[in-house]
């Protein structure tokens, strides 16, 4: 019961810190690309949890992180891969993230359902560049998250999509 107390006690402490900051600007953030990649909003909450506990120890063992951001999405791709190994999840059909589309066609559902099934079929790095890639980052910033060569991030990404794109019209 000690350590809970004076976990609780850190915790407290630090939610007026670095770390709420920290969590208050970047939480939405990687619940989306978390619901992106498991098509799962409670699995990725989950996720989402286990980053930021991660996030919290490395605090709390007082080490440096150069890029939170970039560190907070790696970490976030990395256990969401994690989770998909896991439990091999592949794509239902209601557990697609609608929190700010709630007035979509079936139709439209359909296709987020049809192309959600295919990038869930992708590798993991796959996954990950298209996932950065529509939550709107730029090359740039994909090639530091992933850490893939600046040059190839455009070629992957165009092949990538392609394939996507092909997959779907063959449906």
């Amino acid at each position: 019961m000690h350590f809970l107390n004076v976990l609780y006690t850190r915790f407290d402490r630090m939610m007026n810190s670095e770390f709420e900051i920290t969590y208050r600007s970047n939480y939405h953030r990687l619940f989306r690309i978390a619901a992106k990649m498991l098509c799962d909003t409670d699995a990725a909450r989950d996720v989402v949890h286990d980053v930021f506990m991660a996030y919290y120890f490395v605090l709390n063992d007082k080490k440096v992180i150069k890029d939170t951001k970039n560190w907070l999405i790696r970490c976030t791709i990395n256990k969401g891969v994690d989770f998909l190994r896991k439990n091999k999840k592949i794509v239902s059909d209601g557990n697609i993230v609608k929190e700010n589309n709630a007035i979509q066609s079936i139709d439209n559902q359909i296709d987020l359902i049809s192309i959600s099934n295919l990038i869930s079929k992708l590798d993991a790095q796959d996954q990950s560049l298209v996932v950065l890639y529509s939550e709107g980052y730029s090359y740039k910033e994909i090639a530091e998250i992933t850490n893939i060569n600046f040059n190839s991030v455009g070629k992957t990404l165009s092949r990538i999509l392609e394939k996507l794109r092909r997959d779907y019209e063959t449906l």
